[in-house]
């Protein structure tokens, strides 16, 4: 009976994993190379990890700087199984594939790969030794990532508190993660265009605000960020002629500030009030969230703790639901 209770684990696991994917799964996060006694950190690096099945899954690593840099590459195959308590474990294992290089083929052999992926804080913790191409030494990268998410929906902007303008289709990327015992959220800002205002067509350039934290008198992650030391590039065009095209930081003496709020596990809206240099009037853009499905960062990530009950597909059931369910951030079987 318990073999067949982790089978059902596993494959409702699988599912909710591959729900969540829209391609491959992005994850940012610190990692390290050692080149003998040589060791480069990185504080942001970008792996990707796409399911083939519930068995194996393609992982992407970054460009790597040891004693020279050594370029993206994609280990195919990389087998794991799936555990009780949500977590995904890349056993010891060996690879191989291969990259070109100005027009050379290297060989890159990997004698380990090991690691896990932990549905309970979405993070992918990656140790990889491998050797490229004639270097004699082996190389180590370790990794730990946190699951990025990308919401999209229509924003409203609003110029000064009397100019009101939309864009349809804006993509925000967020992630949660653990800093210590606190949770943290980063969104990135994109860039977007606004069509047709006062100071003609405009184009606000992307940055990400990091370090949101849960305010209980806001709501939600709030991070005020005019002292973050933050620049996005501005592009004003109006009869054809570009009027303004810079970087701009943020007024320091005005509000900058962004707020992120959730209902259950989706992201419900992200409000962005902020003002430029020394332009006189403030901006605020309202991201609204869908609220029907889990468009949230992090299906099983700390959240506030309300007691309402949401199944798999973001919606609000009742105590008499069968199934797989989620309650303040994690998920329960309820029979």
């Amino acid at each position: 009976m318990k073999r067949i209770f982790t089978l059902l684990f596993a494959v409702l696991t699988a599912t909710t994993i591959m729900a969540q994917m829209h391609g491959p799964m992005k994850f940012v996060g610190a990692s390290n190379m050692t080149v003998s006694t040589m060791s480069n950190d990185n504080p942001s690096d970008t792996i990707l990890f796409a399911m083939n099945g519930m068995e194996s899954g393609n992982i992407t690593l970054p460009a790597m700087k040891g004693m020279k840099t050594i370029p993206s590459f994609t280990i195919s195959g990389a087998t794991f199984t799936m555990g009780e308590n949500h977590v995904v474990t890349f056993a010891d294992q060996t690879f191989s594939t291969k990259v070109t290089v100005n027009g050379a083929e290297k060989k890159i052999t990997g004698t380990s790969l090991s690691g896990t992926y932990n549905m309970a804080d979405n993070s992918l913790s990656l140790t990889v030794v491998f050797q490229y191409g004639s270097m004699p030494m082996p190389m180590t990268y370790s990794v730990k990532g946190y699951y990025v998410k990308a919401v999209s929906n229509p924003i409203t902007v609003t110029v000064g508190g009397q100019f009101t303008y939309n864009n349809d289709n804006v993509t925000y990327e967020l992630r949660r993660y653990k800093d210590g015992e606190t949770d943290k959220l980063d969104v990135t800002v994109p860039s977007y265009t606004l069509e047709n205002t006062i100071m003609g067509d405009l184009t606000l350039g992307s940055y990400t605000v990091k370090g949101l934290v849960y305010d209980e008198a806001q709501g939600g992650y709030y991070r005020d960020y005019k002292n973050d030391g933050l620049k996005f590039h501005f592009t004003a065009v109006k009869n054809g002629t570009a009027t303004m095209d810079k970087d701009y930081e943020f007024a320091v003496d005005k509000a900058n500030n962004i707020l992120v709020k959730y209902e259950g596990n989706s992201v419900s809206s992200i409000v962005n009030t902020f003002q430029m240099g020394a332009m006189p009037f403030g901006i605020v853009s309202v991201f609204s969230g869908s609220t029907t499905s889990i468009e949230g960062v992090n299906a099983n990530a700390t959240a506030p703790a309300d007691g309402r009950t949401y199944n798999l597909a973001g919606q609000r059931v009742d105590n008499s639901y069968k199934g797989i369910v989620i309650v303040n951030g994690k998920k329960y079987l309820r029979k």
